[in-house]
């Protein structure tokens, strides 16, 4: 490997090998950073965010390395930082980029520990029993910031050369369909800061536990993202009486089938090879049960069959996804309304489109629900149901066979099998969406994107629950580990040299 022939003796497998004496300093100061960040509430409201002030923390980190940087702001306080440590140019490539947002979702500042919260979601904190830092972020994904914004600092501190130019992107508004102040932002207006050959970011490289063994992923694609409005409209009236056309009721009943019924079956490539890669890990009795996920006849059955945590996981890379998260509608506690509309989070297969998950929708629900309806008098009424799409993100989707994909993929594998005790990495698909979205529709160069965060996770901790959940938090020793692990993939990917 070109990052380990130069700079270090011929015991020592990767670059940073022989920064061994000094690297528990890296790790320990990634997790101070870490713990600063999460002491900032960025949460996501829409509007009113206030990245800049995470960045802030960060431009401290560059100022003091020398590490050169930018910042654009769309609007006050939606700020993000790109900073890039420029290479000597001798492999001829683009850059590598890693990339993490630096806002979250909601989170209770006060009365938190009403709402479960076992810590401050904004405190920063270290549990002493389970090891974990806790807070909002703390997995998605502030947590990548704080590995690569000290990896930067380190390699400039001490001189190392890079033979392609390596960036860092803090990134605001990823927490919103449309990253209005984000990676589109940079994307339509600034694409030179962010033009790169590879772009790293969220979800994979955390440990997964299977039949007592660890395995690790590389996310390679994701779903698409739409918000699709389902209304129901009656003639509303006084709350004292019965009406038994109430859209409120109706709305009610689709919420209530949407939260149990899984949407049809639908295998596209992506998913087919992230059922193989995971059963090929499988001892063989489990193996040949878990490939008939992919059967339509046997696939829910199969499903039931195996834990929840890994239904969770792998069921959503077989359908499209609804669900419901909002229910607008009355204003008056004596008053029947007229109409109510409920809000459906939807995750689209790639390859798939908006009328795709459209007639799922319907298929699932009913579809004489979205139909016209007769009258005793012969006339028409408006359907029971009507749809809308308020808004939708793109997906994207790469072959994992391609050169340009397996190369990078090669390498976090050979970095995973030193660090992981021989763990193997599978390439899976995103069943949520990131930045990466954007990045794929970068208007001068389609980069590989990856999504690989490392991170070491004990046996039965549910990693699922913590996006966007509560309790989010991130073992310590597993941060530690995953700032050498992606140390060791950006020294291999950029040739880095002393």
């Amino acid at each position: 490997m070109a990052a380990n022939e130069e700079g270090q003796g011929s015991s020592s497998k990767f670059f940073f090998d022989s920064f061994m004496s000094e690297w528990p300093q890296v790790e320990e100061k990634a997790l101070v950073l870490l713990q600063e960040l999460l002491r900032i509430d960025t949460q996501n409201y829409g509007e009113d965010c206030t990245e800049t002030e995470a960045v802030k923390v960060i431009q401290e980190r560059f100022d003091a390395s020398k590490v050169d940087y930018e910042v654009v702001e769309p609007k006050p306080g939606r700020g993000n930082i790109i900073a890039r440590i420029k290479g000597d140019g001798s492999s001829g490539r683009g850059p590598i980029l890693l990339s993490s947002h630096l806002d979250t979702v909601k989170a209770p500042k006060e009365n938190w520990e009403a709402e479960g919260w076992k810590h401050n979601p904004y405190g920063g904190e270290i549990d002493e029993e389970d090891g974990c830092l806790y807070g909002r972020g703390a997995i998605d994904m502030k947590h990548m910031a704080a590995m690569c914004v000290m990896i930067l600092c380190f390699i400039k501190d001490n001189g190392i050369q890079l033979s392609r130019d390596l960036i860092f992107a803090g990134l605001a508004d990823e927490e919103r369909v449309d990253s209005t102040y984000g990676v589109k932002y940079l994307v339509e207006n600034r694409p030179e800061l962010i033009e790169a050959d590879v772009v790293i970011t969220e979800v994979g490289g955390i440990s997964l536990h299977n039949e007592g063994k660890e395995m690790f992923s590389v996310m390679i694609g994701e779903k698409a993202s739409s918000l699709i409005k389902i209304t129901a409209k009656g003639p509303g009236g006084h709350a004292s009486v019965y009406h038994f056309d109430n859209p409120l009721g109706t709305i009610g009943s689709v919420a209530n089938v949407l939260s149990k019924t899984p949407l049809p079956l639908r295998i596209v490539p992506a998913g087919r090879a992230t059922i193989e890669s995971v059963s090929a890990q499988l001892p063989l009795v489990k193996r040949v049960l878990f490939r008939q996920l992919l059967s339509p006849t046997l696939s829910n059955l199969v499903a039931k069959a195996f834990q929840m945590e890994q239904y969770q996981a792998f069921m959503p890379l077989l359908h499209n996804t609804a669900s419901p998260t909002i229910i607008e509608g009355g204003n008056q506690a004596n008053q029947i309304p007229s109409e109510v509309s409920l809000t459906v989070d939807c995750r689209i297969l790639p390859g798939l489109t908006v009328e795709d998950v459209l007639d799922d929708l319907r298929f699932v629900i009913g579809l004489e629900k979205f139909e016209p309806r007769a009258m005793p008098n012969g006339e028409e009424m408006a359907p029971e149901l009507s749809m809308e799409v308020i808004k939708h993100r793109y997906t994207y989707s790469q072959d994992p066979n391609a050169p340009e994909i397996v190369e990078v993929v090669d390498i976090i594998r050979s970095v995973i099998r030193e660090r992981a005790n021989g763990a193997p990495v599978i390439t899976n698909l995103l069943p949520g969406g990131t930045d990466l979205t954007y990045y794929s529709r970068h208007p001068t160069k389609t980069p590989v994107c990856l999504g690989f965060t490392p991170t070491r996770f004990p046996p039965g901790m549910k990693l699922v629950a913590l996006f966007h959940g509560v309790n989010e938090r991130i073992p310590v020793d597993g941060f530690k580990w995953g700032v050498r692990v992606l140390a060791d993939v950006v020294a291999e990917l950029c040739g880095a040299k002393r």
